[in-house]
């Protein structure tokens, strides 16, 4: 029998993010759901509008609200990525300055996904790890 991996990347969602110069792995699929939601306070869809209003805006100004955003997107994938970790923790090692390029690098992977309607119905029922 064939393996998936040998038939499709199944790395696909996956890369790497550099916080202190230490590779991080990222991965962005359904069970980031959740891990968005803990760390923005609010559901996904929420989070989703949020997010598409600020890249609406062309240039991305550094103010709580869109920090917050980036944090809680980066945490969903560092989590999902298997790295254990709370919020604070996380926005705690990433320098201001690095914070941009790592941005650039989970929305890269965020705005690669496809995911339907018919996806964020079954995330509603999903629970974290």
């Amino acid at each position: 029998m064939a393996k998936l991996s040998d038939l499709v990347n199944v790395n696909i969602n996956r890369d790497t993010i550099k916080i202190q110069d230490v590779d991080i792995p990222v991965i962005f699929t359904m069970k980031s759901f959740p891990f968005v939601e803990e760390a923005y306070g609010k559901p996904y869809h929420i989070f989703e509008k949020d997010l598409n209003r600020m890249l609406q805006k062309g240039t991305v100004k550094l103010g709580k609200n869109e920090t917050r955003l980036m944090s809680a997107l980066i945490y969903a994938m560092v989590r999902s990525g298997g790295t254990e970790c709370t919020p604070k923790e996380l926005e705690g090692s990433i320098p201001i300055s690095d914070l941009s390029g790592v941005f650039q690098t989970v929305l890269n992977i965020f705005n690669n996904q496809m995911f339907q309607k018919e996806d964020m119905d079954k995330m509603k029922t999903e629970k974290k790890n």
